[in-house]
């Protein structure tokens, strides 16, 4: 190659280099201009947002979406106060409910649990009367020993 193609290759590719800076530089500047000028309200006025969002897969948004932190921020007092509360208990099906409990079984259970107490209180005064009854005994009898205690057991070893 000879040495003036090589400085007219080498002055091509700086002023190329220059006229594409240039041309970014211009770019970059219609640009920033059109952005500046454009008026966003009007724009989103053009779009229909039925076909747009037709176009999104909702599944897909909410499986990145993040129940927890969503829930954390819910005031449940305020959402609590909107609920009817009485609404609800009319919705409630009281024959079907009635009608679906096996009423024998749940009053036989609590019978028998009423009862079992019954005879465990009634156990209970009836120690309790006894002790009372062996103590008056006693100072009638004018016996201030005291109530005997336990029977010894029959193997049990002395101390030394």
């Amino acid at each position: 190659m000879d040495p003036g193609e090589r400085l007219r290759h080498s002055a091509s590719r700086r002023f190329a280099e220059q006229i594409e800076s240039m041309a970014q530089a211009v770019a970059q500047r219609v640009i920033d201009l059109v952005v500046e000028s454009l008026d966003v309200n009007a724009l989103l006025a053009r779009i229909d947002l039925n076909a747009l969002l037709a176009r999104v897969d909702l599944n897909q948004v909410l499986g990145q979406v993040d129940l927890n932190q969503v829930l954390g921020q819910v005031d449940l007092d305020e959402l609590m106060a909107r609920v009817d509360i009485n609404e609800i208990a009319g919705r409630i099906d009281i024959e079907a409910l009635v009608k679906n409990t096996d009423l024998g079984a749940l009053l036989a259970s609590s019978s028998s649990t009423i009862l079992t107490e019954a005879a465990d209180l009634g156990r209970s005064h009836a120690v309790s009367m006894d002790d009372t009854i062996a103590r008056w005994v006693s100072r009638l009898r004018r016996n201030h020993t005291g109530r005997p205690g336990p029977p010894e057991l029959p193997n049990a070893q002395e101390k030394p």
